[in-house]
Formats: C-alpha cells, structure tokens, sequence
C-alpha cells in the first residue's frame, strides 16, 4: 500500500488540539519553527504562505485534512521566490516531516476530492501531528524567560543591597583596604542587561554580584558597631522567631490554617489589648492608624494569608529556615513571572515601596485573586495601581493586609 493510500485508508483525521486555533498554530511556528524544526526564516515564511492558503476550518475538521492545493507558479509568484526555490522549500519541509507533497504524476494539485477522499496539494497532516513538539517549545521559552525576568530582577535587587552596604561601609571606614576593590567591581558592572542572552550569563553575573555583596556582608559584620544595615531598616518579621521550625519545609494538611478553628491559632485571632494599642490602630483601625505600618506582620501571620503559589515559593527559598526579607522578595520575584507582572512594575513598585513592602504587594495581589466578591484579573494592572496610590499617599498597606487576616479567619471558622 502506498503512502497515499494508506492515508485516505484511516478513518479520522488529526485536528488541532481542543482550544488551539489556527491563528495560534501561525503564531507558536513564527516563535517557534526554528527551536522546534530548525528551519530558517525563508523557509518558514514559504510554510506559512502555503498554510494560509488553506480552509481555515480544515485545521479543526475531523472529516478532512487541511491541503494546499494553489498552483505551484501562484504561490511562488505570490511568496515573490521561482517555481524552483519553492519546490526545493516543499522537499524540504517533506524531509522534516511537516508536510506531505501528494500531487498527481505531471505536478497537478487540485481541491476537488478525489474518489479516495484525498485532495491533491501540500498536505499538512504531518504537521498537525507534530503540534505537541511547538507546545511543549512554547512553555520551555515561557519558563526561560520567566527566569530570565526573575535573575533580572534579582540582580537589580541585590546591586542596590552592595550599593547600600558601600555606602555603610564608607561612612564606618573610608580607608578600608578592600573599598577600592568593591567600588570597582561595583562601577564595572552594566547597567543593562541587553548584553546577558542567556539563563546562565544572568546567573554568572548574579554570582558575581552575590560575591561581591557576601565581602560586605563579612566586613560590615566584624564591626562592633555595625550590621551593615541601620536597625531601624530591619523590618519586625526578621527579628521574630519561628515557633514551629517545621513551617518552612511545609505542614500536613491537618495543620494548614483551613483545617484550624481561629482561636486555635493566635496569628489569626483579633488584636488584644485596650482599644488604644499599636495593633488595633493599623490600618486605619484606630483615629491614628497607620497606613504603613507592617511591623506587627511575623512569619506566620504571612503563613496564613498568602496564597499557595507564594507560600511554595518561600518554602523553597527558605530551605528549611526561617522566613527573611531576601526569601520573601525572591519568591515574590518569581511569583511576579507567573503572574504576568511585568518587570518595570516590579522595579517601580521596589522603588516606591521599598523590598519588603513591594514583597507585601505582590503577597496581596496573589491572595485576592481569589477574593470571593472583588477577585483580581489583571495582576500587572493592581501593582501598578497600588504603585500609584501609594505615590499619592493614598494606598494602605496595612488595611489590605489586615483585610486577608479578617478573610482567612472566617474562612477558617466556617471550615
């Protein structure tokens, strides 16, 4: 049996995987066909001529295949290449297994079915078989750019943490024998990163600026009168102990807050005290609430209201520890990718709010993207709305954060 015949012998035809349209098959091969094929441009263009010269509907047809069947002498004419560059792009694109050159014997293509079924023209069945292979391409470069995204923004993070810590450095010591050395390192690296093509040149350079961060980090802590960062900058939840150890490896389903009363837990019960304490006025709880005030925030109030994606996040980056601004801002940085936030609201939102509290943001964000009566759609659009509003003196924090808090504890006491 020729090939021919064996393909108007099957009974059904492959079509389009459920969802995808034909629109979005050009779409991931003009992303995707040099990756996933290893045809050049030329070549491509030839192979989406010839696509776009077929019925539309054919692609999702169980009772058809889709078939270019256009005089050889048109489509060249048309792509603007000869008769011969054309045929010579269809035996390739045969070789490679995306398409089917079934025409009669002198060349001849037509639509008309013929008694078999078939239409004779470039088939593109093969084509359709091999869908999965421009998928899978596309969610690979997803991730790699997502990773791309998040050392980007890991490296801008932490040069601002080595500028910050040369700045400490040269107030306690300007004539410390390793300045020099730093300052250099810090002045040669670029202030862009259109230079960095790849996963790992973003994660040489993030090495290097960790390196040089680390030497900081050592020689601002051998000072008596220095941490390298001013007290008063260290936010509350990195001065505060977990009592559970085993929170940043992960708890049981039994233990997650869900599946707790309220009063079982007290990071989820109401504020105490008389009704004039710190607590109670965040927010804008009280006559004098603080709209910025994150400092009664500990670890595992951050536990209870963030959302799942986050929490396994942090779990990663803690490895095991205790919950630290670095951890949270680098799983608010990834969080970022998965949600489509793009980078320059993530780097505006830094510069505004401040690490931990851009870190809060995205947390909240996350959380009310399941708000049962306001959910958020457009992740992106919220950073940088509350950026705005903060910038107007206009967005609180705290308020938001103790809105998860009230949220999280009916949930659990309906639960």
């Amino acid at each position: 049996m020729s090939r021919f015949a064996a393909l108007a012998a099957q009974p059904s035809y492959p079509c389009l995987p459920d969802g995808m349209t034909f629109s979005h098959l050009v779409e991931l091969i003009e992303r995707h066909a040099g990756r996933a094929f290893g045809i050049g441009l030329a070549r491509r263009d030839a192979l989406l001529r010839m696509m776009r010269s077929t019925s539309v509907s054919d692609w999702t047809d169980p009772h058809r295949d889709p078939v270019c069947y256009r005089a050889q002498q048109d489509m060249a004419a048309e792509i603007g290449i000869t008769d011969r560059a054309l045929r010579a792009h269809e035996r390739q694109l045969e070789a490679l297994g995306l398409v089917l050159i079934d025409t009669a014997a002198d060349g001849h293509r037509s639509g008309a079915e013929l008694s078999d079924g078939r239409r004779l023209g470039i088939n593109f069945r093969p084509l359709i078989l091999r869908v999965g292979e421009l998928i899978a391409c596309d969610r690979d470069r997803q991730a790699e750019s997502r990773r791309m995204q998040t050392l980007r923004l890991e490296c801008s993070a932490l040069k601002r943490d080595v500028r910050r810590a040369i700045e400490r450095l040269v107030e306690l010591e300007p004539r410390h024998p390793a300045l020099g050395s730093l300052l250099q390192a810090f002045a040669a690296w670029p202030r862009r990163y259109a230079g960095f093509r790849t996963v790992a040149h973003l994660e040489g350079h993030l090495a290097d600026i960790r390196s040089v961060y680390d030497q900081l980090t050592e020689i601002l802590s051998c000072r008596a009168d220095s941490s390298g960062v001013s007290e008063s900058e260290i936010p509350a939840i990195l001065n505060t102990t977990l009592k559970n150890h085993e929170i940043c490896s992960g708890s049981s389903a039994n233990k997650r807050p869900a599946r707790m009363r309220a009063d079982d837990n007290p990071s989820m019960a109401g504020p105490t005290g008389p009704s004039t304490c710190r607590e109670k006025s965040v927010g804008g709880a009280g006559p004098n609430g603080n709209p910025d005030d994150v400092s009664w925030i500990t670890p595992q109030v951050i536990r209870q209201i963030a959302g799942p994606c986050f929490l396994e996040r942090l779990d990663h980056h803690c490895s095991g520890g205790a919950i630290t601004e670095r951890a949270m801002r680098s799983a608010a940085f990834e969080l970022a990718g998965w949600l489509g936030i793009n980078e320059s609201a993530v780097l505006e939102a830094m510069d505004v709010f401040g690490d931990l509290r851009m870190t809060l943001c995205i947390l909240i964000i996350e959380a009310n993207m399941e708000h049962p009566t306001h959910p958020i759609h457009s992740p992106g659009g919220a950073l940088r709305a509350f950026t705005r509003l903060q910038m107007a003196g206009q967005f609180n924090l705290a308020g938001s954060l103790i809105g998860l808090v009230e949220r999280r504890r009916t949930t659990a006491c309906t639960d």
